[in-house]
């Protein structure tokens, strides 16, 4: 599919979730929050409120989330209110890395993730994995960067957003079977060629991402990759 539009991008990604779980109906996915992901979100809701995905037996597994703010503004909470509500997923497959001391152990427990969906961000962070985070890096605590801060200003209003985060580390999305990668906009072009057609660099942890051989990279501004 030959994609040029943000709806089409959500079209592909949500396509390739609902395989996953077709073909996979206890499977483990990586989600994440954001803006670019909402069109999938909204698509796989309405095929699952038309009986078109069956999600009882799946498991999900939150990339990331703030550390220290209230319910409302969590990344479960926006989970929960732009997909799981709207699915018939049992309310104790749905994890969180804020929910144990040990995410990593959660995850190889349940089976292991088979598909990790990913955002980038403007300054080449994969989950909350910042520049300068280590390939061997595990579900960890992090400082956000003021550029990921501003980034995400618009949920927080006048309020400052959080400082830290809890994320999946480098090494936990690596141990994905497969790795979906969304971009959208002219203004993530420059940072995806960095991370796809670049060195792999610490300073762009997306980057690290390249030497998987279940990735594939989606976007609306022309840029594709598949292993």
């Amino acid at each position: 599919m030959h994609i040029e539009t943000y709806d089409q991008l959500s079209e592909q990604v949500a396509t390739l979730v609902a395989q996953q779980i077709a073909t996979e109906p206890d499977c483990c996915l990586g989600l994440p929050t954001g803006q670019t992901p909402i069109g999938t979100y909204k698509l796989l809701s309405t095929w699952s409120r038309e009986g078109r995905l069956n999600w009882s037996k799946v498991r999900c597994f939150a990339l990331d989330d703030y550390l220290d703010v209230p319910p409302a503004l969590s990344f479960h909470t926006f989970l929960s209110e732009h997909l799981y509500q709207h699915t018939n997923i049992d309310a104790g497959n749905i994890f969180h890395p804020g929910m144990t001391d040990n995410y990593d152990a959660l995850i190889e427990g349940q089976g292991g993730l088979a598909m990790t969906v990913l955002g980038i961000g403007g300054n080449g962070h994969i989950a909350f994995n910042e520049p300068g985070t280590q390939l061997l890096s595990w579900t960890h605590c992090t400082w956000l960067e003021d550029s990921t801060r501003k980034a995400n200003q618009a949920s927080f209003g006048t309020s400052r957003p959080p400082q830290k985060a809890v994320t999946m580390g480098v090494k936990t999305i690596l141990s994905s079977r497969r790795i979906v990668l969304m971009a959208s906009g002219e203004k993530k072009k420059a940072i995806v060629e960095a991370a796809f057609r670049g060195p792999v660099s610490r300073q762009v942890p997306a980057s690290y991402l390249q030497e998987h051989e279940g990735l594939e990279v989606l976007t609306d501004f022309g840029f594709s990759l598949t292993r």
